[in-house]
């Protein structure tokens, strides 16, 4: 794993801090940038939505990812089949302490198709809820909401004509590289895959 505690990453901003010892694994925040640069080529305009995967507290989860897995099966077949070219990553961590795992997840569509994230998040719950066989209501963040209770932005509309879509970007890879941060992983067992996205076209993804 190669962990960059540098500011800035291929010229986006993004959430580090040196002296907090808070880095970003490079091969996710490679992942993103090539999420972001395809889906940016391939629509004008581009919808991406951050939210959070979690499971109930009493709830024993399986150790593996089959779970989420089944979820994004179920949710990419959804918005694939109306026409919104789906795009996703999702990373797994878990606390120390805790019982289950979680999951960071950013999603990219069609933006000239969909402008606001309220269907993806609800449709997010739908098939969350249906792949643990209970309501999922409750279960995914919306991560509209900081640590502190703060209202924070959960999705950005990156139009490739606009004036400020450098702007928008920069601030949609920086909000992405919360899923690249190194703490928190790493506890997954042995041969457990720690994050999972979709396919891209090699020239979009950065060696390493």
């Amino acid at each position: 794993m190669k962990i960059t505690y540098d500011e800035t990453y291929n010229g986006y901003p993004i959430l580090t801090s040196k002296e907090k010892g808070l880095g970003c694994d490079e091969k996710i925040l490679n992942r993103i940038d090539g999420l972001i640069e395809h889906t940016t080529q391939k629509h004008n305009k581009v919808l991406c939505v951050r939210m959070d995967l979690r499971y109930p507290q009493d709830y024993q989860a399986p150790t593996d990812n089959n779970h989420i897995s089944e979820f994004i099966s179920k949710f990419s077949i959804y918005f694939k089949r109306n026409g919104l070219d789906p795009y996703y990553l999702w990373v797994r961590e878990q606390k120390q302490g805790r019982n289950n795992q979680h999951y960071h997840m950013i999603v990219l569509v069609d933006g000239n198709k969909m402008q606001y994230p309220h269907m993806l998040t609800k449709k997010a719950e739908e098939h969350w809820g249906s792949t643990l066989k209970l309501d999922g209501q409750g279960l995914v963040d919306h991560c509209t909401k900081s640590r502190s209770g703060e209202t924070q932005v959960n999705s950005y509309r990156m139009r490739r004509n606009c004036d400020d879509y450098g702007h928008v970007k920069d601030a949609c890879f920086e909000r992405c590289s919360y899923l690249a941060k190194v703490n928190t992983k790493g506890g997954a067992p042995k041969r457990v895959r720690e994050i999972g996205c979709s396919r891209v076209p090699k020239g979009n993804l950065l060696s390493l």
